[in-house]
């Protein structure tokens, strides 16, 4: 009976987890930056101008064929000449959650297959003049369910003096680490044996500020301080006190142009009482095709317990509203005196557009781990502006 109600649980805690922001693969397919089309340097929210039109006619149909006209002449997501850019994320999963009961019969019986809201995000951007904005947005679901170091809100002031010069954020923040996933179910930065605990949760925000630069086009610096309130809630064995932790991304873009091929491939880390996160990534996509993804992360907590997690991830687009995508990781973890942990999961899905701004995830799970094996099958969907 535990080894059930420990598999349902890490199910209802990995799905209800997930958090909408950007897709890594579109830069590789695409050519370009986070920052082309998120207000956010890192990617991920609140969408500019630019990402609106990137994905505003992007559908199997669109919003004038189903009888939405004024959704469809919708121009832009800007107001008051351009100064206010408004939006929002919703997202949910349909998948069997919460923990299973002994029948009657001395049968396990399952709970329902049901619709799970996880997340409803406005947010809202205001150039204050050329060189200052503010950027907020806060998740009203977070009063209805939370996990460890979630944040209900973030939101910071943003200087960029010009093109080409570092900007500095300064508020409630996410600082830069590896790639900025859109799925968090991810087994990347977590413990193998402890999975509901991330030591780098998504979706969360510590008050600090972080200096992004992008000198180049194919050179990106991030370095990050924050107060790190949230991580230690996140994993309190990592981080035992509210402390200050400093983190560091370098990414470079190499591209060839001729064929269309683009690529990523870069550095982080990050050191917070005690603890030390290393990370590399990397990625390569052909224009309008797919592509390949690779991360590890190893990380070094108090009481020496280390932790390695891989990933590699490959997509290809059948058409620019439907792609496929498939996934492998592995996590292990040693630590002194305690049994060594191991998980390993396989993801096969579909990543499909019926319309623009909206998409539907039908997956395939497997996870495997020392103590059980969960396969299901689940839904996720996306609505966004």
């Amino acid at each position: 009976m535990k080894r059930w109600v420990a598999l349902l649980s890490l199910a209802a805690t990995w799905l209800v987890a997930s958090s909408a922001v950007a897709l890594p693969r579109m830069t590789l397919t695409a050519g370009s930056r986070c920052s082309n089309c998120h207000v956010n340097p890192q990617g991920g929210g609140l969408r500019n101008d630019m990402g609106f039109y990137a994905m505003a006619q992007a559908g199997m149909a669109t919003w004038e064929q189903v009888g939405w006209q004024k959704f469809h002449d919708l121009s832009d997501n800007q107001a008051m000449d351009g100064r206010l850019t408004y939006g929002f994320d919703y997202r949910g999963v349909v998948a069997k959650l919460g923990a299973p009961r002994w029948g009657s019969d001395g049968q396990v019986v399952e709970p329902p297959r049901i619709p799970v809201p996880m997340q409803l995000t406005p947010a809202l951007a205001y150039k204050i003049n050329d060189w200052l904005s503010a950027t907020a947005s806060v998740n009203p679901l977070w009063w209805v369910h939370s996990y460890p170091g979630q944040s209900p809100a973030d939101g910071w002031l943003q200087i960029k003096p010009a093109i080409g010069l570092p900007s500095l954020r300064l508020g409630m923040i996410q600082p830069s680490f590896g790639i900025r996933h859109d799925d968090h179910t991810l087994l990347l930065r977590r413990n193998p044996k402890a999975l509901g605990q991330p030591l780098l949760p998504p979706a969360y925000a510590d008050p600090g500020a972080e200096v992004n630069w992008e000198p180049t086009h194919w050179l990106s610096l991030d370095a990050a301080a924050v107060w790190g309130h949230n991580l230690r809630l996140a994993d309190p064995q990592a981080i035992a006190a509210d402390k200050p932790v400093f983190s560091g991304r370098l990414t470079l873009w190499p591209q060839v142009l001729d064929w269309g091929i683009n690529s990523w491939v870069g550095a982080s880390a990050l050191v917070a009482d005690g603890s030390t996160v290393l990370g590399g990534h990397v990625g390569v996509g052909k224009n309008y095709w797919g592509t390949v993804i690779g991360e590890a992360v190893w990380s070094k907590t108090r009481g020496n317990r280390e932790i390695l997690s891989t990933l590699v991830q490959v997509s290809h687009a059948i058409k620019d509203w439907l792609v496929l995508e498939a996934r492998w990781e592995r996590s292990q973890s040693t630590q002194p005196g305690q049994s060594d942990g191991e998980a390993t999961s396989y993801v096969a899905g579909l990543q499909w557009m019926p319309l623009p701004n909206f998409e539907l995830r039908p997956e395939y799970r497997w996870l495997d781990t020392k103590d059980y094996l969960l396969a299901q099958y689940t839904l996720q969907f996306h609505l966004w502006l």
